[in-house]
């Protein structure tokens, strides 16, 4: 049996999410969506902090830039920089243009400078959510569409395989990238999963090329192969596992956010500790995840 995940930082987050590793300042970023917060564990002193956000819940997810006090957040009105000192907010696109019943979600950088960025319903019930591709300059492109719940993505190591979480499917897709045109082609099956397994949430690669999903209302995170095949399953002391990322010395361990929105009294009692972040010391080793350029807008 592998081993299982430990528990790193004691909470009751309502819905932990975007955890980042920023190696030049030995810290760790993650945001709570339900209540709009940034929350921050800085390994030289050992202390972790947090900061209310101005923000209408549910806020988005979020990446690092070439700044290291400045990220780009999704939240209701769109995508945004986000400084962490003085907590200003300045807008940079809205690729939904306020349509109905639409959040924001996940988000994340390829490895050729371009975000994407996951909208879901409101409720997570209707197919309405999609799939964009936005560039530096914020242009932004329709991908794909018809997700309740659209997830992740991650990139393999070399840029041109994309891995897309339809969570409420139960499914991960893979797409072809190309660098020189912000699309994805060829969409495909790459894995499905079982009730007992849960439903695939966040999700991150690493440098043998493996798959890593973390699973909301499966207690785990599971390893795949790249052509899909399971290669180990990590054990969470939380219900809801929300997602991921490698950080640390050498990039070996996984630190993992995790959920209580949804679960009854059972479920907690069952998992008192849900709602914490998790860590995971690993044999594999993590990608340094790509930057926003925010100083060629400069």
């Amino acid at each position: 049996m592998p081993q299982e995940a430990e528990l790193f930082i004691p909470a009751q987050h309502p819905l932990a999410e975007s955890i980042h590793w920023q190696e030049e300042k030995n810290r760790l970023l993650w945001v709570d969506l339900l209540n709009p917060s940034f929350h921050t564990h800085d390994f030289n002193s050992g202390q972790t902090t947090s900061q209310i956000l101005p923000l209408a819940p549910p806020i988005g997810s979020f990446v690092l830039t070439d700044d290291a006090d400045v990220v780009v957040l999704g939240h209701r009105n769109g995508l945004a920089f986000l400084n962490l000192v003085t907590l200003a907010l300045t807008p940079f696109c809205d690729p939904e243009q306020g349509r109905d019943a639409i959040i924001y979600n996940d988000l994340k950088m390829d490895r050729f400078g371009r975000l994407w960025v996951c909208t879901s319903h409101f409720r997570e019930r209707e197919p309405r959510g999609a799939l964009w591709c936005v560039t530096n300059k914020g242009e932004a492109t329709l991908v794909d569409a018809g997700f309740a719940i659209a997830n992740g993505p991650a990139f393999s190591p070399d840029g041109t395989t994309m891995y897309f979480n339809d969570s409420l499917a139960r499914q991960t897709l893979a797409y072809d990238l190309d660098p020189a045109k912000p699309g994805a082609w060829n969409r495909r099956l790459f894995a499905t999963y079982s009730e007992e397994e849960g439903l695939p949430d966040g999700i991150i690669t690493d440098s043998e090329a493996c798959i890593w999903t973390s699973q909301w209302l499966g207690a785990r995170i599971i390893r795949l192969s790249p052509q899909g095949n399971r290669l180990a399953t990590y054990p969470v002391a939380a219900s809801n596992v929300t997602t991921m990322c490698f950080g640390g010395k050498e990039n070996h361990t996984l630190y993992i956010t995790t959920a209580r929105d949804g679960l009854d009294g059972e479920a907690l009692n069952r998992f008192p500790k849900t709602g914490a972040v998790f860590s995971l010391p690993t044999s594999a080793t993590g990608i340094s995840e790509p930057r926003f350029a925010l100083r060629e807008l400069i």
